[in-house]
């Protein structure tokens, strides 16, 4: 009798903890790291919780278990150096989920436009906008896909 309530106790106990489990199967908290990720790649990963991670050492540094390639939405971009110094120029990487035209606007903080580009028909694409003569400051990139636009900051400081 007592083994047949310590089995029953112990499957109870097992299913109890399978539901828990299965209600969370987006993120493990135990798995959560403060370690940085080394390394600059640019290939976004759709988490399942819905935000779009840069990589997936991203992602598993937040603890997650499920995610995808690509962004989670249509499109998003990431741009290298920030700050940008004496280089000039920036590698602008734009990825969306299908084929459409890109526009991408540089403006400073005052909201004039610095450099504008459309690329017709385009899924994932790089670009190099040459920022020599901005000056420094701040300055916004806007990048618009399908009627989706994200907007990121850029920091120039061009030393002489």
């Amino acid at each position: 009798m007592r083994f047949a309530l310590l089995i029953t106790v112990l499957l109870f106990g097992y299913n109890v903890q399978a539901q828990v489990f299965s209600q969370n199967s987006c993120q493990d908290s135990t798995l959560i790291s403060n370690n940085p990720c080394y390394g600059t790649l640019y290939q976004p990963v759709c988490g399942c919780d819905g935000i779009t991670y840069r990589n997936e050492c991203l992602a598993y540094a937040q603890g997650l278990l499920n995610f995808g390639d690509g962004p989670c939405e249509f499109m998003d971009f990431d741009f290298l150096p920030n700050p940008s110094y004496t280089t000039g120029q920036l590698q602008l990487k734009i990825i969306c989920k299908d084929v459409t035209d890109i526009n991408v606007w540089i403006f400073d903080t005052f909201f004039r436009q610095k450099y504008y580009q459309v690329s017709r028909q385009f899924k994932d694409i790089e670009l190099y906008p040459d920022i020599r003569g901005f000056g420094n400051g701040l300055f916004f990139i806007v990048v618009e896909a399908n009627g989706v636009v994200k907007v990121k900051r850029l920091l120039v400081n061009q030393l002489d």
